[in-house]
């Protein structure tokens, strides 16, 4: 009858340099995942912050005609934010870029820190400026359709 050997201690479990292998791999990995994680992030911030412009402004319409009276939709700046009344509407994310170009003769045009946008009027019409979310260079620039009263939007660039 045989007798088993004992087991040595250095056959057993991992050495030091085996696990910095694997630490080095690991790190390597979540930084590349990371870094892909955190594009994927921004542009679900952006493309979010777009539909909610977009369905908020069409929302506010709605309400102007069901309720008859005009609906100022305005832009803060400083709290990137856009509101209707006392009711907020959208906030942006600071990390999008936000250029707009205000109505002339809207209501609350000379409140400090609020730049009216759209006026939308309980007979279906509107009037507005410009509105555009802007990302890495590109975006969607927002307007309304002073006779039909619709929400437009359209592609631009930078430049734009």
């Amino acid at each position: 009858m045989t007798r088993p050997r004992p087991l040595r201690p250095h056959t057993a479990g991992f050495t030091l340099l085996e696990l910095l292998v694997v630490l080095g791999v690991a790190a390597i990995a979540v930084a590349v995942v990371g870094g892909g994680a955190q594009a994927y992030l921004e542009r679900a911030r952006y493309q979010a912050a777009v539909r909610d412009v977009t369905s908020q402004l069409k929302h506010a319409r709605a309400v102007s005609i069901d309720k008859g009276v005009p609906v100022v939709v305005t832009y803060q700046p400083q709290l990137h934010r856009l509101s209707a009344g006392d009711v907020t509407l959208v906030e942006l994310p600071p990390a999008l870029e936000v250029r707009w170009q205000r109505v002339d003769g809207a209501p609350g045009a000379g409140a400090s820190g609020v730049e009216p946008i759209f006026v939308f009027s309980p007979d279906g019409f509107a009037r507005g400026g410009q509105l555009a979310v802007m990302r890495s260079g590109r975006g969607v620039q927002f307007g309304v359709n002073w006779l039909l009263g619709t929400v437009e939007s359209a592609a631009v660039t930078g430049g734009a």
